[in-house]
């Protein structure tokens, strides 16, 4: 198993090494620099290899710092009182959590391929070989974290050494777990939406009862860690029973093509292509009278419209579940009351934020690109500017419509909570729901304007463009300071209009005048 592991770590490294500079000399400061005579120079490729080895680590511990830091702010910050009970609640309910979705074995990528496929190590001495690596790394970096941050907030080392013990014994359960399902039902349990978002927002409703004064105690957690460990050790017995990885490995292979992209983008990539048959069968009374690009275009937004709507239908659901809750406590709390009633009235800002979270102006234009315009790219007429500006026109429409649906819960939201809190401006209460409307066009525009205009996917649907992830970073952060604004609703809704007409109107003329050269394939 030894002998397995150092030689499926060499070829994580060679990989991860030319990975490196592969990316390297992509860069255009490093062009002329580094030529492919690199990779049969050992030293130099020792060098360069070992700044790609010291950044891969590094990006390792900070994710793992990130995750236990993220734990302790919203404790610090949102339960200073009680900081101990909710770090260690949030965290145990999240290490539940990662029983289901953080799955290690059952996941395809090129360095397995490689190992597996193209090496012919033996598949059963490889699994092995990651169950003792993943182990043992993540042993080790829990604790680093575990203990720091329990020093941090002074909880009892008996309580560290508790979380450190129910982690490790955890993921053996939740991989043993992940592979029984896959070995019974023959798919991944999380491929499967509707089971994986039930599971999701239970888990995470249950790590936000501290805001309402619940925990989950440390004598539970301390049971539940005990009982955990036989579990834990029959999960690992099973685990090393495994006798057929390679054939699973094979199946999940011939499912998605692990040599173009990851396990998680191949899945993706499914999602952005799935057409189901009853959709197939457009109603004739939707093409009627329609001809040219307003017929194209309507053909593709009918055969994909539960694809492109499934999100937003997603996050309506919530969102009236989040107004239900929110709700209530106005009417039963008198704290909640007040801070309703005045966020309402001169913060609509932070609207603004929550907009950007929900609208699924990006995941469109993602569909878009892999459903239809990475093929019609190929053909010069379709990036005529006449008809670029013709189909961006019809796209903003239906974009804008699908967008509209969890806009319109969040505005009639806002205005029971504005008339339960007795304002009784009738233009206020307007202008408070209209604001969110136009904060919601403003972004199904935005989303397609930089999509025609820095168009960043390649044929593996990734983002290739820095430019586009400026863009989009830019975004967050004005939607953020957006957050900052003190101003009543009226004056938001009239800035709101303003900016919405005016970003269309040089939307229009930007898209046809340079979306012809640089609406393109990568």
């Amino acid at each position: 198993m030894l002998k397995c592991l150092r030689q499926s770590l060499e070829v994580d490294i060679a990989y991860s090494v030319n990975s490196f500079i592969y990316v390297l000399q992509r860069l255009p400061i490093f062009k002329d620099l580094i030529t492919n005579d690199i990779y049969s120079s050992k030293n130099l490729k020792k060098i360069v290899g070992s700044i790609g080895i010291l950044l891969s680590l590094g990006r390792v511990i900070l994710l793992k710092f990130a995750y236990f830091f993220a734990i302790f702010y919203i404790s610090y910050r949102l339960f200073p009182n009680t900081m101990i009970k909710s770090y260690f609640h949030i965290y145990f309910v999240l290490t539940i959590l990662g029983i289901f979705i953080n799955n290690k074995h059952l996941n395809t990528s090129k360095k397995k391929y490689f190992s597996i496929i193209l090496f012919q190590m033996d598949a059963t001495k490889y699994f092995h070989a990651n169950i003792f690596w993943n182990q043992t790394t993540n042993l080790i970096l829990n604790s680093i974290w575990i203990f720091f941050f329990g020093s941090m907030i002074n909880s009892p080392i008996m309580y560290s050494i508790t979380l450190i013990v129910f982690t490790f014994f955890a993921r053996l359960i939740g991989e043993a777990f992940n592979i029984m399902f896959y070995k019974k039902y023959h798919y991944i349990w999380y491929s499967n939406t509707k089971l994986y978002f039930s599971i999701l927002f239970i888990l995470l409703g249950i790590a936000s009862l501290p805001y309402w004064n619940l925990y989950i105690t440390l004598k539970a957690i301390i049971l539940v860690t005990m009982i955990s460990i036989p579990f834990g050790i029959l999960s690992l017995i099973y685990l090393l029973r495994i006798k057929d990885y390679k054939l699973m490995y094979k199946k999940l292979s011939q499912t998605v093509d692990v040599m173009n992209s990851k396990n998680d983008k191949d899945y993706f990539k499914q999602a952005m292509v799935e057409v189901r048959e009853k959709d197939k069968l457009i109603d004739n009374k939707k093409i009627q009278g329609k001809k040219g690009y307003d017929l194209f275009n309507t053909i593709f937004f009918e055969r994909h419209k539960e694809l492109l709507s499934r999100s937003a239908r997603k996050y309506s659901l919530v969102l009236i579940g989040i107004y239900i809750v929110i709700t209530y406590l106005v009417c039963t709390n008198t704290k909640y009351y007040a801070g309703v009633s005045g966020l309402l009235e001169n913060h609509l800002g932070y609207f603004v934020i929550v907009m950007y979270f929900i609208n699924r102006g990006a995941i469109m234009t993602q569909a878009m690109f892999f459903n239809c315009d990475h093929a019609m790219l190929r053909y010069n007429f379709y990036r005529e500017p006449d008809t670029l500006l013709g189909l961006f026109k019809k796209r903003l429409i239906t974009v804008g419509k699908v967008n509209l649906l969890p806009a319109f819960i969040i505005g009639v939201g806002n205005t029971v909570l504005l008339v339960i809190t007795h304002h009784k401006n009738i233009l206020m209460i307007g202008s408070a729901f209209l604001f969110i409307l136009f904060v919601s066009v403003f972004f199904s525009v935005h989303y397609l304007v930089i999509y025609y205009l820095l168009q960043p996917f390649n044929k593996e649907m990734e983002v290739k463009k820095a430019s586009y992830s400026f863009a989009t970073l830019f975004t967050y952060v004005l939607s953020y300071q957006m957050t900052k604004l003190i101003l009543n609703s009226l004056t938001l809704s009239l800035i709101g209009l303003a900016c919405t007409i005016l970003y269309v109107g040089i939307s229009l003329r930007l898209v046809y005048k340079y979306a012809p050269r640089t609406f393109k394939l990568n």
